[in-house]
């Protein structure tokens, strides 16, 4: 009897541990509205972390995509481990991690980096009386008129607030009308006559600039930057110029000249780090699949794997990009 019941205790044991390696890790990586492109952008990078590694017949890991209010948003988030991977723009993450800007006084340090994804770029739509130069000093002629920004809290709400007292308008909260909503909303409103000009900062192309720009095409323009007002605002350390394509969007014959800054995965440093490099991994090897679930995504490259990147990075894209021949900068380095 007892060999019989240490037999079973063994079995029990074996088949315990089967089922545990057998078990999903989940994980889940918030994006932003679903509107922009920090939702479809985290959709694919779940959908594919599920099928190639929430299918194998161990060590499975899964994310799923939530939403959120963005970048500002998702920086927090990360960093109270309500989330385990996030997409923020690259001035959000330095700020989340050193305790500046918005974050002042506050830093998360528990917040790491993966990659630089697609890049986030400045793209705002508004009537074409109301844009004479069809360039951004357009905005210094909107006082009063119906604008909006971003979603409250948002990282795009809070960059073209800088980006607006960089030019001169040193309090836009008074300057302009203002309202708070997501993406979608923003374009109707522009689309129904109730707002004068809508700001969609996010990856090109923008789900509804496209919605805004073929329901009112040939009524409004999306600005460019002047070579002046480039050249004012890309000397920060994460932006730059950036040029959208002629017939990115309906109506858009010319090309448009803004600026842009990268758009990063970033993860908490409670993940463990056979899990980012899993997911890093999947992620480069599957460049073609993202690519075709949103073009934003078709810049995607080793190359530029760690473009804008201030903070130091996981150690499992360490391990990843040691393994693949990246150069990483000693300051990426954790301690």
């Amino acid at each position: 009897m007892k060999k019989l019941l240490a037999s079973c205790a063994v079995a029990v044991s074996l088949i315990a541990g089967g089922s545990a390696q057998a078990e999903t890790r989940d994980y889940l990586i918030s994006t932003a509205g679903t509107g922009g492109s920090f939702y479809p952008v985290g959709v694919g990078i779940a959908t594919i972390a599920k099928l190639k590694l929430g299918t194998r017949p161990e060590n499975k890991i899964n994310l799923s995509a939530i939403t959120s209010q963005g970048s500002y948003d998702n920086v927090n988030i990360l960093s109270k481990q309500k989330a385990d991977f996030a997409i923020a723009q690259s001035l959000m993450t330095d700020w989340g991690y050193y305790g500046t800007g918005k974050f002042e006084g506050e830093p998360k340090k528990n917040i790491r980096t993966v990659t630089a994804l697609m890049f986030n770029t400045k793209q705002f739509i508004t009537r074409n009386e109301l844009a004479p130069t069809g360039m951004m000093e357009d905005l210094l002629n909107l006082k009063g008129k119906k604008v909006v920004l971003g979603a409250r809290n948002s990282g795009g709400l809070l960059s073209f607030t800088l980006f607006l007292q960089t030019i001169g308008v040193e309090d836009p909260e008074s300057f302009y009308e203002q309202s708070y909503m997501g993406f979608r909303q923003r374009a109707e409103g522009l689309i129904n006559g109730n707002l004068d000009g809508i700001n969609l900062t996010s990856g090109v192309p923008n789900s509804s600039a496209t919605l805004a720009m073929a329901n009112l095409e040939g009524k409004v323009k999306m600005l460019s930057f002047s070579p002046e007002m480039l050249k004012l605002v890309t000397t920060d350390k994460v932006w730059g110029p950036y040029t959208i394509p002629a017939e990115t969007y309906p109506g858009q014959g010319e090309p448009i000249q803004t600026v842009a800054q990268p758009n990063l995965l970033i993860v908490g440093d409670h993940v463990p780090e056979d899990v980012v490099y899993e997911v890093v991994k999947t992620i480069y090897e599957n460049k073609d699949f993202l690519g075709s679930v949103h073009g934003s995504l078709k810049d995607l490259a080793l190359e530029t794997a760690l473009n804008g990147i201030t903070v130091p990075l996981h150690p499992g894209a360490v391990r990843y990009y040691k393994e693949v021949g990246v150069d990483i900068p000693a300051k990426l380095i954790a301690d």
